[in-house]
């Protein structure tokens, strides 16, 4: 018998990997060769691809509250939706490169059980029975791989229990199908932190313009989303990783404040246990507002700090900005970048018609501490200056991505020492001190910002954090909307002038010319701990600019 051969080189563990995730996608679910070569805009192609019939179609079109309903009433069963979805998400992966894994056979099994239980109760499981939820690479699923973007850490970190947000999810009705990663920082980008999708499963790209990123570090699920492959996911942010990719897509995401969501069970292999110098929170990504507030609703009703003691004891509450006027802020530049045309296009878009809503006082905010920001927040991110990350990378054999490089170079300067550890949380809790007194002086209820200086970046280009990182080191929560608009080189055009190394950066990557198509998103903002208000306002917000 002839020994089995080990793969040892990094192209080879590469190209296991790649061929283990692409022969999850059954064969009836491939593309078929006529749509080849695929558009720029791959958004179309789940109809144009006659995968689905027109009720999967219709269910996979449907928000994650409207499906739910829908379920509920028995105008589809669970298994149809299951079937739908793994099918969308299966076109989703092959012209995005969005997903790890596609478990269809335990989402089958599972959405059968929901329609049985239904059937012999005459009621619904939980909130989100027989909904599809897609989950990021490094959230903990029994019984699934979690490596988290590092091909070294590929088939190492088995889940032997849910994390504790999955768990709350399955009790609530919820279907898992899919997985999908970050990005070059790997699928789960290779460090699980850029604002772009990259690793040893190649890049995530846009739905709407393949030559851009679809945004990181959550930008498989922003991309799957996008593709109607997803219609709530599950995302992480500690610098940006969820408003990113839902911006660059088109869709609906929110993060909260930290200690408001569970984090048990959520890999992070890229920093010291027990460092608390800035924190990553989990959040929702899907189809609408009232999506993100089904998702924040649900679990703070599970009371989950009585799991997990660092949360904040804060059950979910009605907000009174749904009843009165609200003040919001506008800040159309962090006082370092300023937007290119499209996003200005969009934000002037968006006042104008607050303007002329009764609903809202609009008043300007001055930004303060922009450059400080990101000295502090960058430093805070690599306390071992990555080397934890290095040390994984090493392991395969696998080259530093450039952004991975990038981002890490930042802590160049780092000593590690106490000193400099408990100097740079002192400055951390300086900011936020002077943020939320500049906060209350402006007397605004939230504030509506750009999410970054551009829409979705060509890929390998996106290193401005500011617009979202910012809120990180506030600590503040932040909601992302589509306003419906996309670049249009016909009124996006222009001269942009550069008045600094990162505005000269985005003079030099980004382009009307380049961009068409990409989504123009915006950022709302609210206070430390105001999820409720902030998710209310957004709500008023959305339907402002939709009327």
């Amino acid at each position: 018998m002839s020994p089995i051969a080990v793969p040892s080189s990094y192209e080879e563990l590469r190209a296991v990997a790649i061929d283990a995730r692409d022969a999850a996608i059954p064969p009836e679910y491939r593309l078929p060769k006529t749509l080849y070569p695929l558009p720029k805009n791959v958004s179309g192609v789940l109809e144009s691809s006659q995968i689905l019939d027109d009720t999967e179609l219709k269910i996979v079109d449907l928000t994650a509250t409207q499906l739910r309903d829908a379920i509920a009433q028995r105008r589809y069963t669970a298994v149809q939706v299951a079937k739908a979805y793994c099918k969308a998400a299966a076109v989703a992966q092959q012209v995005t490169n969005c997903t790890t894994d596609l478990f269809q056979a335990e989402a089958l099994e599972r959405a059968s059980w929901l329609d049985a239980e239904l059937e012999r109760t005459g009621k619904v499981v939980g909130p989100l029975h027989g909904v599809p939820v897609s989950i990021k690479d490094h959230i903990d699923i029994k019984g699934h791989d979690s490596p988290s973007g590092f091909l070294s850490l590929r088939g190492r970190l088995i889940a032997s229990e849910d994390a504790q947000l999955v768990a709350l999810l399955r009790g609530a009705g919820a279907v898992f199908y899919v997985r999908w990663w970050l990005t070059a920082e790997t699928t789960n980008p290779q460090s699980l932190m850029h604002l772009e999708t990259s690793c040893y499963l190649g890049s995530t790209v846009n739905p709407f313009n393949t030559d851009l990123t679809a945004g990181g570090s959550s930008g498989g699920e922003g991309a799957l989303i996008g593709m109607k492959g997803s219609c709530l996911g599950i995302g992480t942010d500690i610098g940006g990783s969820i408003r990113s990719p839902a911006a660059a897509c088109g869709i609906y995401g929110f993060k909260p404040s930290i200690r408001r969501l569970p984090m048990v069970g959520c890999q992070m292999p890229v920093g010291p246990a027990g460092y608390e110098g800035i924190l990553c929170t989990h959040g929702p990504m899907g189809r609408s507002i009232e999506d993100l507030e089904l998702y924040m609703k649900l679990v703070a009703d599970s009371k989950p700090w009585l799991r997990d003691p660092d949360l904040h004891v804060k059950p979910w509450r009605p907000s009174e900005l749904g009843q009165r006027k609200i003040r919001i802020g506008i800040m159309q530049t962090d006082g370092v970048v300023t937007p290119v045309a499209p996003i200005q296009r969009a934000l002037s878009a968006a006042v104008e018609k607050l303007n002329q809503s009764s609903d809202f006082e609009v008043v300007p905010y001055q930004p303060i501490l922009g450059k400080e920001a990101w000295e502090i927040i960058s430093k805070l991110y690599w306390p071992d200056k990555g080397k934890m990350v290095f040390d994984h990378i090493a392991k395969s054999g696998e080259p530093v991505l450039p952004l991975t490089e990038w981002i890490i170079s930042h802590s160049k300067d780092n000593t590690g020492t106490l000193e400099e550890s408990l100097a740079m949380v002192d400055r951390r809790d300086q900011f936020r001190a002077a943020v939320a007194a500049h906060w209350q002086k402006s007397g605004i209820d939230v504030l509506l910002t750009p999410v970054g200086p551009t829409p979705a970046p060509k890929l390998e280009t996106a290193k401005y954090w500011n617009y979202t990182s910012f809120w990180n080191l506030a600590n503040y929560p932040a909601a992302i909307f589509p306003t419906g608009l996309t670049v249009d080189p016909k009124v996006d055009g222009g001269v942009y002038e550069a008045n600094n190394a990162d505005e000269a950066w985005i003079k030099e990557t980004f382009s009307a010319d380049g961009s068409v198509g990409a989504p123009l998103s915006l950022q709302l903002v609210g206070y430390i701990g105001h999820e409720e208000d902030t998710l209310a306002a957004a709500k008023k917000v959305v339907q402002c600019l939709a009327g």
